[in-house]
């Protein structure tokens, strides 16, 4: 079981790292505009609405995806093995789980940003990047999610 120090400092690590991922999607959206001020766009209309629907659609499967993957890491039936960190391996477990689902909601801001950049649709990036930040606020680390880990993977050893 995983003691209450450990868990403690597991989240307040786990926090930083959301916040870090949370503000650069708020980061996208304040300085992008600023540093690239209303300039035309050399892209063509058709390919450009062609563009932006594909990645709405990837999007969207991009959301699936980061719920399935985070889903599968934390399910993962793989022993818990001491590591040359200092983490308790449920901490390492959830870590693990927490920064790919992230990284993967991150895309879609990510895919916002291309939309901006290729049309200067400010809204495109707006609306990705709020998806994107919808994602990770169900991906926000919480005590329950890491001691019921703990108390599954107990059982399971």
């Amino acid at each position: 079981m995983i003691s209450a120090q450990e868990l403690d400092k597991g989240m307040v690590m786990l926090k930083m790292i959301w916040s870090a991922l949370a503000g650069s999607l708020i980061l996208y959206v304040i300085a992008i505009p600023l540093l690239l001020p209303n300039t035309s766009s050399n892209f063509a209309v058709e390919l450009y609405n062609e563009t932006r629907m594909m990645l709405y659609a990837a999007a969207a499967v991009t959301l699936a995806v980061s719920w399935l993957v985070r889903r599968w890491l934390l399910a993962a039936k793989t022993p818990l093995k001491p590591s040359r960190s200092r983490q308790h391996p449920v901490v390492q477990r959830y870590t693990t789980a927490m920064i790919v689902a992230l990284s993967i909601a991150e895309a879609i801001a990510i895919y916002g940003l291309v939309l901006f950049l290729l049309g200067k649709n400010l809204t495109d990036l707006l609306l990705h990047s709020t998806l994107a930040l919808a994602a990770m606020a169900c991906y926000f680390p919480k005590k329950t999610d890491l001691t019921d880990l703990a108390e599954k993977l107990d059982r399971r050893s």
